[in-house]
């Protein structure tokens, strides 16, 4: 196959078939001709031979060997007659008269290959006299010379008509084809980048039809190139929002876990020498019965309800339940310790199946989501009754935390960060949360995490 460079352009593809189409006219025409001069010229020559033959031999009839010199006079005072070379021999073969040459077109002839196309079989025609042989041959030059000249003029007028009509459809062409060439350019400059690129209105009904199709194309590829732009900008946005989330997230659990620690270690053990000292001065005897033993009773006291306080507070800020048990148990604790302090709400976990282990990253999350939505319950939803579930596929870890409250009233209030905090940890991980609203009442958190990311 030819190589896409060496292809011929289609001005060139037209020309040429105008040509093909020339020669195939030419090659008819020059057939026609020669065909009708072959016949011409055999008609010619038969009616010519015919009549010299019945002429010469009705008048040589009358001529003895005697009468020779006179039948001499006689053919000489003739001259030519017609296309026919006549000649008089005696019978010792002499000559005795010879016509004349033809005057007309003296000095020139047709080509031989013409000559030999149209030219008819030589016809002799002998006639026996007294003493003598005339003969009568056909001589077809001049006819043939007719014929080459009729034809040689037909071929240079229509050599002329056909310099002059291709140089036409050349020109005709150009014209036409050039809307054409501007959509190539348009193809080619669209193709190395340029997609601003637009045609102008072109003439013609085709042409024009395919301008303005070019230009919606045109159209269509810069908007969709830009809608690509815009989503590879999205998505890279998107990346790394939730690597900015997941990094925040990992400061603020890494900050929780840190308080937490330094509650436990430092306000832990300065609650615990309070309570100590308290309970010393309590025990002094010259504290005890007097106004300062309620005191120190009082500072004994508070500083219990504050350890305990602490310590209720720690699990919040540093699940530590997930450091050894896995989601499930945590998640299972977190229920039993809010039912203990909201025994007018009745929760249940669902599980189905078994939950893989997960990472570290993705289970913190899943908790935090389950605690927050658990939150929103018990704070704002005044629900009777709350059920937690949780399922994973392949691909993806599913949770759902229903409840029978007030339903999506409960996402309108102004301030409520923990819809937002659940949706940023969801879209961290590449997941998502979805808000249900339950029949005849409630609504239900619907959280699906992809583990693509889950720990060996």
């Amino acid at each position: 196959m030819p190589a896409a460079g060496s292809e011929m352009s289609l001005r060139l593809k037209i020309n040429l078939i105008f040509s093909a189409l020339t020669i195939l006219v030419f090659s008819i025409l020059i057939t026609v001709e020669v065909t009708a001069t072959r016949n011409s010229v055999r008609e010619e020559m038969e009616a010519s031979g015919r009549i010299a033959s019945q002429l010469l031999a009705r008048i040589s009839s009358f001529y003895t060997v005697q009468d020779l010199p006179d039948l001499v006079a006689f053919l000489r005072a003739t001259g030519r007659v017609r296309a026919n070379d006549i000649a008089l021999h005696d019978n010792a073969g002499d000559l005795l008269y010879q016509s004349p040459p033809s005057p007309y077109k003296a000095g020139r002839d047709a080509p031989r290959w013409y000559t030999a196309l149209v030219a008819p079989e030589e016809s002799v025609q002998v006639i026996e006299l007294d003493g003598a042989r005339l003969s009568v041959k056909t001589n077809p030059t001049r006819a043939v010379l007719d014929g080459w000249d009729n034809l040689r003029d037909i071929l240079f007028a229509q050599a002329i008509l056909f310099v002059m009509a291709d140089l036409l459809i050349f020109l005709l062409v150009g014209r036409w084809l050039a809307p054409l060439e501007k959509i190539e350019r348009g193809l080619r400059e669209i193709e190395q980048g340029d997609h601003h690129v637009r045609l102008p209105a072109l003439p013609g009904k085709e042409a024009g039809q395919m301008g303005r199709a070019f230009n919606r194309m045109a159209q269509a590829v810069e908007d969709n190139i830009l809608v690509r732009q815009s989503s590879a900008e999205a998505q890279a946005r998107l990346v790394t929002q939730r690597e900015f989330t997941q990094l925040l997230h990992g400061r603020i659990e890494e900050e929780r876990a840190a308080l937490a620690l330094e509650l436990h270690d430092e306000l832990g053990q300065s609650l615990t020498a309070m309570r100590s000292i308290a309970k010393s001065i309590m025990q002094h005897p010259d504290i005890v019965g007097s106004p300062l033993e309620r005191s120190a009773q009082m500072l004994f006291e508070t500083a219990g309800m504050t350890s305990d306080a602490m310590h209720r507070m720690i699990p919040r800020l540093r699940p530590i339940q997930l450091e050894g048990m896995g989601l499930v148990d945590a998640v299972r604790d977190l229920l039993t310790a809010t039912q203990q302090k909201h025994p007018e709400l009745k929760i249940e976990l669902h599980v189905e199946g078994t939950i893989p282990v997960l990472s570290e990253a993705l289970e913190l999350s899943a908790y935090r989501i389950v605690q927050e939505a658990l939150t929103n319950v018990v704070r704002h939803a005044q629900a009777t009754r709350a059920q937690i579930s949780m399922s994973t596929d392949k691909e993806r870890l599913k949770l759902s935390i229903s409840d029978n409250g007030k339903g999506a009233e409960t996402l309108k209030r102004d301030g409520h960060y923990g819809v937002r905090g659940m949706q940023e940890r969801a879209e961290s991980h590449g997941g998502q949360v979805a808000f249900q609203s339950n029949a005849p009442a409630g609504l239900s958190v619907v959280v699906s995490l992809p583990i693509k990311e889950s720990a060996a």
